[in-house]
Parts: C-alpha cells; sequence; structure tokens
C-alpha cells in the first residue's frame, strides 16, 4: 500500500524504487537474527576466568581476551560495520557510504521541518487561546531571531 504507492511515484519519477528495497533488507536482516533473538541466553564467564588465572602474563597479553579491556566506543561502530557488510552485504564503498550520509542529511533536515512546522502550528493554536501563551510565543520568536542573526553573523565572518 504505502511501500506500492512510495515505489509507484519512484517509478513515475524515473528513480529507483527505495521503499521495496528497505524492507527486503529489514527482511533479511529480520529472518537472519530470529535464531538468536527468540530464544533465551544464559552466558557465564567462569571458563574464561579459570583460562586466563592459568595463563602466563606474556600468553594474557598476546591472548588478550578480558572484556574490561574492549573500547566499547571503538567496538560498536567496527560490529556494525561488519554486520552491514558480512551478514546483510550491504556495498560498503566510500561511494555508498557518502551516498548514505547525504540521504541521512535530507532526512534529518526533513524532520527538522517537520518538528518546526508542528511547533509553529502548535504555538500558533496556544497563542489564539491564551494571553500568556502569547507572551511565550513572541519571545520564543525573539529568541529564534537572535539566534538565526548569530548564526548568520558567525557564517558571513
Amino acid at each position: 500500500s504505502t511501500q506500492s504507492t512510495g515505489d509507484g511515484l519512484c517509478y513515475v519519477t524515473g528513480k529507483k524504487a527505495m521503499l521495496l528495497r528497505a524492507y527486503d533488507k529489514i527482511h533479511k536482516a529480520s529472518k537472519t537474527f530470529t535464531f538468536f533473538t527468540r530464544r533465551e541466553w544464559t552466558w557465564t564467564d567462569d571458563n574464561c576466568n579459570m583460562l586466563m588465572s592459568k595463563m602466563s602474563d606474556v600468553d594474557k597479553r598476546l591472548y588478550n581476551f578480558n572484556v574490561s579491556d574492549i573500547v566499547w566506543e571503538e567496538y560498536y561502530p567496527n560490529y556494525f560495520r561488519g554486520t552491514k557488510r558480512y551478514i546483510l552485504k550491504e556495498d560498503m564503498s566510500p561511494a555508498k557510504l557518502e551516498e548514505a550520509r547525504a540521504t541521512q542529511a535530507r532526512f534529518q533536515r526533513i524532520w527538522y521541518v517537520t518538528v518546526s512546522v508542528v511547533t509553529a502550528l502548535i504555538g500558533r493554536f496556544l497563542y489564539l487561546k491564551s494571553p500568556v501563551c502569547r507572551n511565550l510565543w513572541f519571545k520564543m520568536l525573539a529568541t529564534i531571531m537572535q539566534l538565526l542573526r548569530q548564526i548568520r553573523l558567525t557564517i558571513v565572518s
């Protein structure tokens, strides 16, 4: 319905069908992870601790598997890149990554505009209903205008 309508519009305008591809990726990822997400798992580190206690200092440095040494800020981005590349078989070339970043930035701008319009409509409704809200509305607009002037001065300078 929405998927076919969106892809139909893409077809009419001569663009690639995006929703069907996105749905296929989501469906593939869902099927891949179903085994892991539908079961309950219990993990213990008893064997790791036992092995670590029997290792020499040289072996501990060479075969470091101590979870507390993992830098999670580096681990997760690599984990997600690897999942996209090797499990979901996505193209991770620099051109595709740049295209994805541009698409993400476009969607983010659309989100900001949508939130701004909804906020303005709600503000306008409240403006009509209450003198207190009317005063807040004018103060908020004045603050926004001041921020925009500062941004403009920063860009021009």
